[in-house]
């Protein structure tokens, strides 16, 4: 049975029922906890409020800053250090501190004992705030270029410059951003892309190179879309991170911590897979992996979010530091997978949060079809905008829309069988 609405029933019963629906919250597929991040983070979650994805990206990105840039997966002139900046986001009190609440304890109070035993420094920790350029360079400095009269660094700068942020405050982030001269925007875009920073400042010059700088950062939805711009949203800076929504799992009375003992058989786990990173100068794909990847590296150039201008190099990132959890150096089927749900799951993000950010128009056309199946230019013109829109600008729309992949049109034959102008009908790509 056809979708498309009968225009003269369409007619008769008036302007179409626009019904406000919003965007589903995403669900997790299974595959995205795999190995010992997985598992700890269903671990974590048993007797917490805690989300498991929350949890999950909060470790990749920590774990991430422990492996430091030496062990990078490269494909041809592509280079995918495990370096991740992700934010959670979530309503008010919605646990994105509770997310961050195991990871910070198996992190800090057991895996930093670990590495110790093994003769091994844990990497620097921050708790923000992220508010310059200039500061976040300061943490992982060069040695100064001006010498002491024994011809020594003035400031000996940061020997391990492997830095984790956790960022509570992501609002004040994006605040700062927009402030004139301000450039912690610029120092993230260049810590994610090549860990060498040097802000052009008068007085007190700092240069940085080869940094390692990790973030997870926290903040609510209405925060994100009233502090990020459209002109962010569309910006290196969006598509630098990894967006995922978080939410209280269950309501726990009395929430318990993972025991101690399988505290520290995640902590010995975490902390060998340090080691092994340590010790490894290259990650590549497996035969298997890049026959996989030759479809996925092509789905993934194809989606049309602005968020998802770096998807590939994403998953790529996800993929090396799930690889390296295993203590391989090859990066197999199961990492690559691993690191493509995770990936899904925060495209689905970026749809649940921004959806409704978007013009009245469009955002009237899609709800529209999104109940409604398929409609005709003229049901759209007549019962979606009651004839209220030129046809120049409803063309442009029907375009844009199109163009962003979020309708199709598709011509259908007359019904009778007779010659004439076929129906053209428009529908959501994605239903």
């Amino acid at each position: 049975m056809s979708n498309v609405i009968n225009l003269s029933e369409a007619d008769k019963r008036g302007p179409l029922e626009v019904e406000e629906v919003p965007a589903e919250f995403p669900i997790p597929d299974e595959g995205c906890f795999y190995g010992v991040a997985g598992r700890f983070a269903r671990d974590a979650c048993m007797q917490s409020e805690a989300d498991p994805i929350g949890v999950l990206i909060h470790l990749l990105t920590w774990v991430g800053t422990y492996f430091g840039s030496k062990a990078v997966l490269r494909l041809g002139d592509v280079e995918a250090p495990p370096r991740l900046f992700s934010v959670t986001t979530s309503t008010s009190g919605g646990g994105k501190g509770t997310a961050a609440a195991p990871v910070r304890k198996l992190m800090l109070e057991y895996v930093n004992v670990q590495l110790r035993k093994l003769g091994l420094p844990p990497a620097l920790y921050r708790d923000g705030p992220m508010s310059s350029g200039e500061g976040l360079a300061w943490a992982v400095r060069d040695p100064a270029d001006t010498e002491d009269e024994d011809g020594n660094p003035i400031d000996k700068g940061v020997t391990d410059k492997r830095l984790m942020i956790l960022e509570e405050e992501f609002a004040a982030v994006l605040q700062a951003a927009r402030r004139e001269g301000n450039t912690v925007s610029a120092a993230i875009r260049r810590f994610w892309d090549s860990g060498s920073f040097s802000p052009l400042t008068k007085n007190n010059r700092v240069t940085v190179t080869d940094a390692h700088v990790c973030f997870v950062g926290h903040i609510t939805y209405e925060e994100l879309v009233k502090r990020l711009e459209q002109s962010e949203y569309s910006s290196a800076l969006a598509s630098r991170i990894i967006w995922i929504c978080v939410r209280r799992s269950k309501i726990v009375p009395v929430p318990e911590s993972i025991p101690v003992g399988r505290m520290l058989n995640y902590a010995d786990a975490v902390a060998k897979a340090i080691q092994f990173s340590s010790d490894t100068n290259e990650l590549s794909l497996s035969p298997a992996s890049l026959d996989i990847w030759s479809n996925m590296a092509v789905s993934l150039a194809k989606e049309s979010s602005p968020m998802s201008e770096r998807a590939r190099v994403q998953v790529l990132r996800m993929a090396g530091i799930f690889a390296l959890l295993d203590c391989t150096d090859r990066v197999m089927p199961q990492h690559l997978e691993a690191a493509s749900h995770i990936w899904r799951y925060s495209v689905g993000s970026i749809a649940y949060i921004f959806e409704n950010d978007e013009n009245e128009d469009a955002h009237k056309l899609l709800t529209a079809l999104r109940k409604h199946g398929a409609l005709t230019t003229t049901q759209i013109r007549v019962s979606v905008f009651q004839q209220n829109i030129k046809s120049a600008t409803m063309n442009t729309l029907l375009k844009t829309l199109e163009a962003q992949g979020k309708i199709k049109r598709i011509v259908r034959p007359r019904k009778d069988g007779k010659r004439g102008k076929s129906a053209t009908v428009f529908e959501l790509t994605r239903k």
